[in-house]
């Protein structure tokens, strides 16, 4: 079956501009997500791009062989900028595009009015379109996590494909060199159907991207406390239980901090529930920071939190609650009545003190309790 170039270029272009549209109204029902309007970038400047290389012979050979060839490395350099904003990934090489550029519109009006060749026109482009499209499929593929490698390596092989067709299409034009582009053959029709497969891919990858990154946000909202960007209760149940289980299958200790911030209803009071929010999330960034890798914080309700410590006994929780302790006192937050916010702690460990979550988080709340009842500020261990 003979493909007719022309006519592969005049349908490129159509589902260019047709998915830069989809993408300009993608991007506009979900601004926060980055990169996007690079995409809608990319596929209308492939969609004119082709346009141009379609009318070839029908306008002057500048604008079909040499604007053509450079929007469509704009295209490419395009989909470039947007991996890199997508993926949130530093901007290396952030000149290339230029680069690429400055080097390929030269060559292409050399090899076009100097010493006309189609055949190292071709090498130029092919080779030059290969350096962003390669650069593409390594941001979208490296470094992805479980539950995103499907969709990212998806739309990392739309363009992985590109670039090994475009190492044939070098190979096969310098052993059999073209005289006319729209009649090159089939090597170079599948180059364009593999620039169709691109544009195909690469729009559907995108959506599958999207979906699975609101999907992972939505599930991180529904167990994050809004406020303080702590765990919720939800979360804080089901991730105790976890680390229950793997407590019991290594023989190891688990320990659980619940405290309570005191005369938070004073601070509320006297000075209002936008410095009482400020001071919510100061304990909870504090905290954080003074915690391990591998230990958990949950606001439990109000000014409550729970702490979750794994592999660790009694002893080491009640250290960590003290030092936690002496470090919210230290940040001199303000209750209003000349004293600074304290918070009073109880520490319960597993098996002693309780042998699931229940259990275990009524512990240290009993002990909490006596804290409170004690003077608070200060660590009690059930």
């Amino acid at each position: 079956m003979q493909l007719d170039i022309r006519t592969l270029t005049f349908t490129l272009q159509l589902f260019a501009l047709v998915f830069a549209v989809g993408m300009f109204l993608v991007q506009r029902g979900q601004p926060a997500m980055r990169g996007l309007s690079w995409w809608a970038a990319a596929y209308a400047a492939a969609g004119l791009g082709f346009l141009l290389l379609a009318l070839r012979g029908a306008i002057p050979d500048f604008v079909s062989v040499v604007v053509a060839s450079a929007l469509l490395l704009a295209s490419l350099c395009f989909f470039r900028e947007g991996a890199i904003r997508f993926r949130r990934q530093p901007r290396r090489l952030p000149w290339l595009g230029a680069a690429l550029l400055a080097l390929l519109v030269p060559t292409l009006m050399y090899y076009l009015y100097v010493v006309p060749n189609v055949a190292n026109r071709v090498v130029a482009v092919t080779l030059t379109n290969a350096i962003p499209a390669a650069l593409t499929a390594w941001l979208l593929a490296k470094d992805v996590p479980i539950r995103l490698r499907s969709s990212h390596w998806f739309t990392a092989a739309a363009f992985g494909q590109m670039v090994i067709v475009s190492a044939v299409r070098v190979a096969h034009t310098l052993l059999h060199p073209p005289d006319n582009l729209m009649t090159a053959g089939p090597v170079h029709a599948l180059y364009l159907l593999s620039v169709l497969l691109l544009l195909v891919m690469s729009i559907f990858g995108c959506i599958w991207m999207l979906t699975m990154h609101q999907e992972i946000e939505l599930e991180r909202q529904a167990r994050t406390d809004p406020l303080t960007g702590a765990m919720n209760r939800l979360a804080l149940a089901e991730s105790i239980t976890r680390e229950l289980a793997r407590a019991q299958r290594n023989g190891r200790p688990l320990s659980v901090l619940m405290f309570d911030l005191d005369f938070f209803k004073q601070l509320n009071d006297r000075l209002g529930h936008q410095a009482g929010d400020a001071a919510l999330k100061n304990v909870a960034a504090a905290t954080q920071r003074h915690l391990r890798a591998s230990d958990l914080l949950a606001r439990y309700g109000g000014e409550e939190f729970v702490a979750v410590l794994p592999d660790t006994d009694k002893a080491r929780a009640v250290e960590t609650a003290e030092r936690l302790r002496q470090e919210i006192e230290s940040l001199g937050i303000p209750c209003g009545n000349g004293t600074a916010l304290t918070a009073s702690y109880g520490a319960a460990t597993y098996p002693a003190d309780g042998d699931d979550f229940d259990s275990l988080v009524a512990s240290a709340d009993a002990a909490l309790y006596k804290a409170k009842q004690s003077g608070r500020n200060r660590v009690v261990a059930a």
